[in-house]
């Protein structure tokens, strides 16, 4: 999809799972990259999209806002989750993908509240679109949280995950471009052979997000509740992604 990358349902590759969620309910992707207005509504109509729950810190999201979400009826959570301020400096020191997902599971410390906003519009039963910049750390969280909360496979959630892998050759430039005003030479075709971790979405960054989390919190029902969800709300998330 021009504009968007990183783009899927998380139905998609869950689906092997009878307990996935059912399609057209939550979307993934990265944040939107150069796009008119009419390829934007497009987009947005086409998915059916009721809301979008922007996980990135403000400077980004003015960096490259949603122009038209209202116009289109759209609601726009704003979920600020990376209390770095997705600096990618303060990331250069994650060495392993333990690294990766152990720093995933700080932010259900720093932001726990931020991850229950996150879901406030799939637990009211809107179609939703669930992205960060590259639509892959912090969306890759919001995501496993659902998905942990359908009562999905581990070894699917780390499926979906690592999916990105494949992405981020063409998102990389494409935040690079928007951050540093042009993109490196040569970075039209990214190499990916030694890149730094945070740069790359391995498995076991997502299965030590999950182990994390589990040794943590216990549950991710328990992680929830504790957060500030209730258990009602918490039901309603459930049968929203059954289908219910």
């Amino acid at each position: 999809m021009p504009g968007v990358l990183n783009l899927r349902d998380i139905a998609e590759l869950t689906a092997a799972d009878p307990r996935a969620p059912v399609p057209g309910r939550v979307f993934r992707s990265s944040q939107p990259f150069d796009w008119d207005r009419a390829a934007t509504m497009d987009f947005l109509t086409a998915q059916g999209i009721q809301s979008i729950v922007d996980l990135r810190s403000h400077r980004e999201a003015g960096m490259a806002p949603w122009q038209v979400a209202a116009d289109a009826g759209i609601d726009l959570f704003a979920a600020p989750l990376d209390p770095s301020d997705a600096n990618p400096a303060s990331t250069m020191g994650l060495l392993t993908a333990e690294d990766l997902g152990n720093y995933y599971v700080g932010w259900l410390h720093s932001r726990p509240t931020v991850v229950v906003d996150a879901l406030e519009p799939i637990v009211a039963g809107r179609t939703t679109l669930v992205h960060c910049a590259a639509g892959k750390d912090r969306t890759g969280v919001i995501t496993a949280v659902i998905l942990l909360v359908a009562g999905v496979a581990d070894e699917l959630i780390i499926k979906d995950y690592a999916h990105t892998t494949g992405a981020l050759p063409e998102i990389l430039p494409a935040l690079a471009k928007l951050w540093m005003g042009d993109a490196p030479a040569g970075t039209g075709r990214l190499s990916m052979e030694n890149p730094p971790v945070i740069l790359t979405s391995p498995e076991g960054a997502m299965a030590t997000f999950i182990k994390g989390l589990r040794r943590e919190f216990g549950t991710v029902d328990a992680f929830l509740e504790g957060a500030g969800m209730d258990r009602r709300d918490l039901g309603r998330l459930r049968r929203t992604l059954s289908g219910q």
